[in-house]
């Protein structure tokens, strides 16, 4: 199994000043950074195959993987068109590595490693993190009906939605052609800057999707100085998760 994670984004809202110097995913948070805490985590669950994609500063991003991984665990595939793309032009580069089920993630995210656990349940399906709360208009929001996701997007209504995707899944093998076909169409349609859960939620009727709930284990996505601070203060011994 591979896990695939996005990382080329440059992260405008995130790194300004000094900050700019790295990409957001390279952010410390007290002693780890991002990336290496995501790469550990699957290491610890037995996931030692890696697809990450890479635009914004990618010598540095890359030379930070080596750090924690060897040449032959990892790809390495380059999205040019970072500044001008998002997740699912990203997403769409790694067709040729979704042929088998994958683990995904945002490189942005940070998470409880128990969350990582609940995703190797035993299950033919493909199953997504949702965290059930109060949305707003800036989250990826899901509506689930009878155990199955049925909409997934940020233009859901609200009131509707029953909480946010946190920007972790496993894809099931079974789901591959289907996956890699509503990437393409969205690249072909034109969606280049929009959210790869644009190609998810084109695929709701036609398969199974299952909410996997994260029952208030901690997780956040890292868009703004208030979440990096906050995720220094959620995460304050992030080190103990590794028993190091």
């Amino acid at each position: 199994m591979n896990a695939i994670i996005l990382a080329a984004g440059r992260g405008m809202r995130l790194n300004s000043g000094d900050r700019a110097a790295i990409p957001k995913c390279m952010e410390d948070i007290n002693g780890i950074s991002i990336m290496h805490y995501q790469i550990k985590n699957c290491l610890l669950s037995g996931i030692e195959r890696f697809v990450i994609v890479v635009g914004y500063k990618k010598e540095v991003l890359i030379e930070h993987v080596y750090e924690v991984l060897k040449p032959e665990q990892v790809m390495f595939i380059e999205n040019e068109r970072y500044a001008e793309t998002n997740t699912l032009y990203s997403l769409w580069l790694t067709s040729e590595y979704m042929c088998e089920s994958f683990i995904y993630f945002n490189a942005d995210v940070l998470f409880h490693p128990d969350l990582l656990e609940k995703l190797f349940i035993e299950s033919s399906e493909s199953l997504l993190l949702i965290e059930k709360k109060p949305v707003g208009e800036e989250e990826v929001k899901v509506v689930c009906k009878n155990g199955r996701i049925t909409r997934i997007n940020k233009q859901i209504n609200p009131t509707e939605a029953e909480g946010e995707f946190i920007g972790i899944g496993k894809f099931a093998e079974k789901d591959s052609t289907l996956f890699i076909e509503s990437l393409t169409k969205g690249v072909e349609m034109g969606q280049h800057n929009n959210y790869f859960e644009w190609a998810v939620d084109l695929m709701c009727p036609q398969t199974k999707l299952v909410p996997v709930y994260t029952d208030e284990l901690p997780c956040i996505e890292i868009d703004f100085p208030d979440d990096l601070k906050k995720a220094r203060e959620i995460f304050g011994d992030i080190m103990a998760y590794f028993d190091i």
